[in-house]
């Protein structure tokens, strides 16, 4: 059995633009990939390197829109809830029941405030015994050989990793090890794309911000309802140091937590990129289930 034990709360990036050390600007063209050649530089004064990876705007890509295919609202709604519970007693499981002396759990309040939870479901989530639940990271493979995270928070271990098997193998997937190295553990600050004027802002500006918040990367994509957001991806260490200088500059951060972002991505056949769709989609509507990531492009 491939499980995990680790500790994040948090995904699809489909335009990026990557910060890597003093210097330079790096912009690849559409549908570059790593094996080709350097592309074109563009020298900076900023001291830091930034690299532009394929971009495509985010509702525009195919796997954004395979990938967000949706039920009815209320359904969906009250799915987003429930993950938001899971990420709530999983943040009182590992620090306690307290916002002010807990920052993990106060980040997700946040956010469950901005989703308009009810303050009796945040509350029922606040109050599950600190020791009930045993988080659980599997590693699977998905059609096309992509690599696929699932986080669970479950009452019983062998039954939760008996239905992600059998879901996983339904769907063209397989429990697999190895799926952990195609991402890394990094600190995203989740920022709308007006800022505190109601100014809209650009990837541009996006990017500048990043350099002078002390971000790596910059990726343009949507939220579960389908909102244009960015998410500034930090080392984990400076998280809650570039969220508050972002905020000092003017943006209007809606969270910030640890996710697993994907290092390598993958292509993948139409008939795959449906496939990998449903299968995600019943993962992520199991009941453990927290949130699944995938390094599709």
């Amino acid at each position: 059995m491939t499980v995990w034990a680790a500790g994040s709360v948090g995904r699809a990036a489909v335009r990026c633009l990557r910060l890597r050390g003093p210097g330079t600007l790096v912009a690849s063209p559409r549908g570059t990939s790593p094996s080709q050649s350097e592309p074109p530089r563009i020298r900076l004064t900023l001291g830091r390197t930034l690299h532009l990876t394929a971009a495509i705007l985010a509702g525009h890509n195919k796997w954004s829109k395979v990938r967000h295919i949706k039920g009815p609202k209320d359904t969906e709604r009250s799915r987003i809830f429930s993950k938001l519970s899971l990420s709530i007693r999983l943040a009182v499981k590992e620090g306690g029941p307290n916002p002010e002396l807990n920052s993990t759990l106060a980040n997700i309040l946040e956010v469950c405030r901005s989703k308009h939870m009810p303050k009796s479901t945040i509350e029922t989530a606040l109050k599950m015994e600190k020791n009930k639940g045993i988080y659980l990271l599997y590693e699977g493979r998905g059609p096309g050989g992509s690599s696929l995270l699932i986080e669970a928070l479950s009452n019983s271990g062998s039954k939760c990793h008996s239905d992600i098997k059998h879901i996983l193998n339904k769907n063209g997937g397989m429990i697999a090890e190895g799926a952990r190295h195609s991402f890394d553990k990094k600190g995203v600050v989740v920022v709308g794309q007006e800022d505190k004027e109601k100014k809209v802002v650009n990837l541009e500006r996006a990017l500048e911000l990043a350099v002078e918040a002390g971000a790596e990367d910059v990726m343009e994509t949507e939220d579960e309802e389908e909102k244009n957001i960015f998410k500034f991806i930090c080392d984990v260490t400076s998280l809650h140091q570039v969220r508050k200088k972002l905020d000092s500059l003017g943006l209007y951060s809606v969270s910030c937590a640890l996710e697993f972002i994907p290092n390598t991505k993958v292509q993948l056949a139409d008939r795959d990129l449906e496939q990998a769709a449903h299968l995600i989609q019943a993962l992520s509507s199991h009941d453990d289930v927290i949130h699944v990531y995938d390094n599709i492009e």
